[in-house]
């Protein structure tokens, strides 16, 4: 059993993985909607997989970046305190100095990465794409017609674009 605390605790590795949005053994529950799990197969998976995939690693990434600096930011108060209680040596001080310097900079390019702002957008236009795939399957709204194929087609290209479907 996992700890909790430790479920969302990040990786040194991103995962490679995406989870499909229907697995196989659910979809084989409704075989007269096969053809459109093979349009949605075509259209929509290749990108909901290669953005769910971004913001595995973007979230993993940011994850990792915040744990450094908590965990940074512990040892700087250590070595503090350490620096209070042996005021007449000078290691502790030196040592603070530099894991500081290391701490400042790391947050830093945190900052420059952007690495939140990435993950939520590779979430936020993968997860558009996993909700495309429930209209499609509904035949409701633009998805009711003849045309329905070429609908998906348009609105997978505008998420892309990060515009809103019509």
């Amino acid at each position: 059993m996992a700890v909790p605390l430790l479920v969302r605790f990040p990786k040194l590795r991103a995962p490679s993985a995406s989870w499909p949005v229907i697995p196989a053994g659910r979809r084989a529950a409704y075989p007269e909607l096969a053809a459109d799990f093979a349009v949605l197969d075509r259209e929509v998976v290749p990108a909901f997989t290669d953005y769910d995939k971004a913001a595995l690693r973007d979230q993993n990434r940011y994850r990792r970046q915040q744990v450094l600096i908590l965990l940074g930011s512990a040892l700087v108060t250590g070595l503090g305190g350490l620096q209070a209680v042996f005021p007449g040596q000078r290691w502790p001080g030196l040592l603070l100095a530099l894991l500081g310097i290391a701490l400042a900079a790391s947050t830093r390019v945190a900052r420059e990465q952007d690495s939140q702002a990435d993950y939520l957008n590779a979430r936020v236009k993968a997860e558009r794409l996993r909700g495309l795939h429930f209209q499609y399957l509904s035949m409701t709204g633009p998805y009711a017609g003849a045309d329905r194929d070429i609908a998906l087609r348009r609105a997978v290209l505008a998420i892309r674009a990060g515009k809103e479907p019509e």
